[in-house]
């Protein structure tokens, strides 16, 4: 099963990119459970450190697009990948963290730029 699950991640870029989003869904549901649990000076801590962790995903969704530039250079369905950055709204929501909550869909408006932006390129070479 394990091996079942890996080959479906995919490698590289992809598989990185894949994980990054997955483990910010999905660490949303211990921060609830967690903050629940502990008393208000706690959450002082927390919700500061799980910011952090949110901050990180972004940057390393904008870091594997800066690596990976051009649409046609990417490896197959990262450009897919990195669309679906606005999944990262969500926990960014619940958690009140305003900088993911314009940064989420602005980073999915930057994948899909730098796919308007080679079509209009090879338009322009291909005249």
């Amino acid at each position: 099963m394990a091996e079942s699950l890996r080959e479906q991640l995919g490698t590289g870029p992809n598989f990185r990119v894949r994980v990054t989003i997955i483990g910010a869904l999905v660490s949303i549901a211990p921060l609830i459970v967690v903050s629940l649990l502990i008393p208000d000076a706690g959450r002082d801590v927390l919700f500061p450190v799980y910011w952090a962790l949110l901050t990180s995903c972004l940057l390393h969704l904008l870091w594997i697009l800066i690596k990976n530039p051009t649409p046609s250079r990417r490896p197959p369905l990262l450009t897919r990948d990195l669309a679906m950055g606005w999944s990262l709204l969500l926990p960014s929501l619940i958690s009140s963290f305003w900088p993911g909550i314009v940064a989420s869909p602005l980073f999915t408006v930057l994948v899909g730029v730098t796919w308007i932006a080679e079509k209009i390129r090879n338009r322009s070479v291909a005249s």
